[in-house]
């Protein structure tokens, strides 16, 4: 039988060599797949389309699970990039191996940039040979990143409704103390992580705001702040935002003409300009109170 078609079958990218033995698989046929690259040995028992995520093979070759924001990345929930894999590793686990070689025992020195979460599961019934499950992924990224990358990655996975308000508080009533203040600030509205940050920092310079607001005849707008501006988000990395689509300028026209001030900000301002971001919120709320500075 064809091991490759059979782990396609399966609809995941990696497999045991149980699972494709239980689904007619020979060994033989496993050696031949191995031999002519049409399937690669990942580690011992463990198989893998040589096109798969490297992150989820060198999280399975280490002998570990995909976990943290690297699992959350690949099931579609925004996170902010990261340029290793992290692995999740039961605390018992033995026999690990380099990411990159599996002959290799792991060392500090061949652990070569992974980040690994030694933790029991949350929900073990959900995981995958190679993946968390989202509640698990989620509950290491609130252990592992700042509060507002944590709150985004909760709210992403609430609008993509990949898990409910219900099971992120239960998630949230098993972290650490310290981690409590996560309870109440979750936003299901919030479809990008930009966007809950921008959520974050109205909240703290205590401005009122409404999320997703829609406009008849205009289209919905991230938020409205004070009442008088409009604030749009562009979340995606590397897209700098110098040139507004035509859609953008017609949007804006057309708020502009119902007396909004509207204030577009792009990730690297949001990420890495906070200030100039926050300045052009308050400066956008002064002046339309105001009136603009002579």
């Amino acid at each position: 039988m064809d091991a490759l078609r059979t782990l396609a079958n399966l609809g995941q990218p990696v497999a045991t060599r149980a699972q494709l033995l239980a689904r007619g698989v020979a060994p033989r046929d496993l050696t031949a797949a191995v031999r002519t690259n049409r399937l690669l040995r990942v580690r011992e028992g463990f198989y893998a389309r040589p096109d798969a995520d490297p992150f989820l093979l060198q999280a399975v070759r280490i002998g570990g699970r995909l976990g943290c924001v690297s699992a959350l990345a690949a099931q579609g929930v925004w996170v902010a990039p990261h340029l290793f894999p992290h692995v999740s590793l039961d605390p018992k686990a033995s026999r690990l191996r380099s990411p990159r070689d599996r002959f290799r025992p792991l060392q500090p020195e061949t652990l070569d940039g992974c980040e690994l979460h030694w933790v029991a599961p949350i929900d073990p019934g959900r995981a995958s040979v190679h993946t968390v499950s989202i509640i698990d992924a989620l509950a290491q990224a609130a252990r592992c990143q700042s509060k507002e990358l944590a709150v985004a990655a909760l709210d992403s996975a609430l609008y993509q409704r990949l898990v409910v308000q219900a099971q992120v508080d239960a998630l949230i009533a098993t972290l650490p103390s310290r981690l409590a203040p996560l309870a109440g600030l979750t936003e299901a509205r919030c479809m990008s992580g930009i966007e809950t940050i921008i959520r974050l920092i109205l909240i703290e310079l205590g401005i009122a705001f409404e999320p997703q607001v829609t406009f008849p005849g205009i289209g919905t707008v991230d938020f409205v702040v004070a009442g008088c501006v409009i604030v749009e988000t562009d979340g995606h990395l590397g897209h700098d935002g110098e040139i507004a689509s035509l859609r953008d300028y017609a949007r804006d026209a057309a708020l502009a003409a119902r007396g909004y001030i509207v204030v577009r900000l792009n990730y690297r301002q949001v990420m890495f300009e906070r200030d100039l971001a926050v300045a052009a919120i308050l400066g956008a709320v002064r002046s339309h109170r105001l009136g603009p500075a002579i």
